[in-house]
């Protein structure tokens, strides 16, 4: 009896305090999405930036129907297709990422965008935090494109190494 009388007022407490952290957890945006905004252009180089959303580049000619594949854990065998998007017929992008940590977390990520007549872009890019308020900048090379790459399975990568 006297230990019921002891943990009843620490579980109210316990209670409280676990309410209070999911609480803040949730309105980090901890366990929410990100969206990933930006623009598809025609450059001279394929790359994948980030910048400033009110950075002159971002306000050149877009290339639309560029098909845009998103993967988590970039450079391993068990990275993971997390979204896919297509640009808008003047190179928007807005793909929602419903991912855990998507932007605070340290990790890497693989950017892919293909469009025939365009080369294929790979990159491996960090995310911003989406507080910071960055736009993704595709700069697309006219050239050859490569078929989008997919996921390999296990047996996949056991083939690779026969």
């Amino acid at each position: 009896m006297f230990l019921h009388k002891l943990l009843r007022p620490m579980t109210g407490r316990f209670s409280v305090f676990a309410l209070t952290f999911a609480s803040v957890f949730m309105l980090a945006g901890c366990g929410g999405g990100y969206l990933l905004q930006g623009k598809a252009v025609s450059g001279d180089f394929a790359s994948v930036m980030f910048l400033p959303a009110d950075d002159e580049m971002l306000a050149s000619t877009g290339v639309g129907k560029a098909r845009l594949t998103v993967y988590r854990d970039a450079g391993r065998p068990n990275q993971s297709l997390v979204a896919t998007g297509i640009s808008d017929g003047r190179g928007g992008v807005s793909i929602s990422l419903d991912a855990f940590g998507a932007g605070w977390m340290q990790e890497q990520w693989l950017i892919e965008v293909v469009k025939p007549g365009f080369e294929t872009i790979e990159s491996i890019v960090t995310l911003p935090p989406a507080e910071q308020g960055m736009q993704m900048l595709i700069i697309m090379s006219p050239g050859q494109s490569l078929p989008p790459r997919g996921l390999d399975t296990l047996w996949d990568e056991a083939e690779r190494y026969r």
